[in-house]
């Protein structure tokens, strides 16, 4: 019987949940908003099932296949604009959904909130649900069974996911299927889906309005100066950096991740998943071939000979250029070696922090000054003066 007794050792993979034969394990929000396994002991039959499909517990085997590295960007110029970094996710998804297949990957329910979603065909908004990054644990309840049942019926499959999701699913699955491929995406921890909801009720209330569309990642004033978008359906638009923005700055400085996200167990090179992506923020050192004009790259680990093939067919989508695995982790990739840092303070800001105002709180632990807010005016004014994208190219010169 699965038994949490230190919140740092569950990653909330709902693997335990998702294989229990008698249904007796519910995922519940714990204060922070992160959900963690609770077990009717009465309907228990000691199986074991719950502890033995445990990534945390027992971490899936990983594969000896030599790791090829790769810088890539998609050709569709609309795909590269939506995404965070260079499009690398979305032409996957074409791919297999060209193939009948279906897709499992996070994006936002009718409320914003984070959450994995399953398509199996192409529409209007499809490119958009998966399109960028997600800084916030998504809710994956029940979507494990019906990849299952996909796989049994040999459709293609593809997951995204964080790396304990990756190995929370392979390890429900049991076993290797051909048409499954699975992503995992390089991450600096997961933050608090209840923190999230405060922040989007804090930006409803300021503007007055339903939000319409959200970007944790907009190339606002470029990539390498993405920031928080949010439009609102009154019209009015919504843009903070990492300088300022509530949620950014809190996430960034080690107050909003789930607690065993500062001891990740799955910060490694080599991984269980077919592909490891990640923000390319260095193309040029990692390839010469490749000209840098700040709309993104996106860095590709290849884990598997069976993504290997895969990426075989997407070529022909991508602009992509070799790299070397090493040198690319140390430049660009260093999360996928090391854990963050929790904030000094982070206990004490999760006990309190329903209690007063949002922008009160939070700035009581991390400091946002004046200049923060004057420098993140200025940004924008050089931006439509042009005068930010000159001393961009000026900068890259240099290098």
């Amino acid at each position: 019987m699965i038994s949490i007794n230190k919140k740092k050792d569950c990653c909330g993979c709902t693997g335990c949940a998702s294989v229990c034969p008698k249904h007796c394990i519910t995922m519940v929000a714990d204060e922070e908003g992160f959900l963690y396994p609770q077990v009717e002991i009465d309907k228990c039959i000691n199986c074991s099932l719950c502890e033995k499909v445990c990534p945390i517990i027992n971490k899936p085997l990983v594969g000896e296949e030599e790791r090829k590295s790769f810088v890539v960007r998609s050709k569709d110029e609309h795909i590269l604009t939506m995404s965070t970094s260079g499009g690398a996710f979305l032409p996957m998804v074409k791919k297999v959904l060209s193939l009948g297949g279906i897709v499992c990957s996070a994006t936002y329910d009718k409320d914003f909130r984070i959450v994995h979603e399953i398509i199996s065909e192409k529409n209007n908004s499809y490119l958009e649900k998966f399109a960028g990054s997600k800084y916030v644990q998504s809710d994956i309840r029940g979507l494990f069974k019906i990849i299952r049942e996909n796989l049994a019926l040999e459709k293609f499959v593809l997951f995204a996911g964080t790396p304990c999701q990756v190995a929370g699913l392979k390890n429900y699955l049991g076993k290797d299927y051909e048409q499954l491929l699975t992503v995992d995406v390089v991450c600096h921890g997961v933050g608090s889906p209840l923190f999230w909801e405060k922040y989007l009720e804090c930006q409803t209330g300021k503007f007055k309005s339903e939000i319409e569309k959200i970007s944790f990642r907009k190339k606002t004033y470029g990539y390498h100066s993405s920031t928080m978008a949010i439009c609102f359906k009154n019209g009015k638009i919504y843009y903070g950096s990492g300088r300022i923005d509530y949620f950014l700055k809190g996430y960034f400085f080690g107050l909003l991740s789930r607690p065993i996200c500062y001891s990740c167990p799955f910060k490694e090179v080599n991984r269980c998943s077919d592909f490891t992506i990640y923000d390319c923020w260095n193309p040029t050192a990692l390839n010469s071939d490749i000209q840098e004009d700040d709309k993104g790259y996106t860095n590709i680990i290849i884990q598997s000979k069976k993504g290997e093939i895969f990426f075989e067919t997407l070529k022909n989508d991508y602009f992509h250029f070799k790299s070397n695995t090493e040198k690319a982790i140390q430049m660009d990739g260093i999360m996928a070696i090391k854990s963050d840092s929790p904030h000094v303070k982070r206990k004490e800001f999760f006990k309190t922090f329903e209690q007063e105002d949002l922008k009160v709180h939070i700035r009581k632990f991390i400091f946002i000054s004046k200049k923060d807010y004057f420098v993140e005016r200025l940004k924008g004014i050089f931006y439509r003066l042009k005068i930010l994208q000159l001393l961009k190219k000026i900068r890259r010169k240099k290098k």
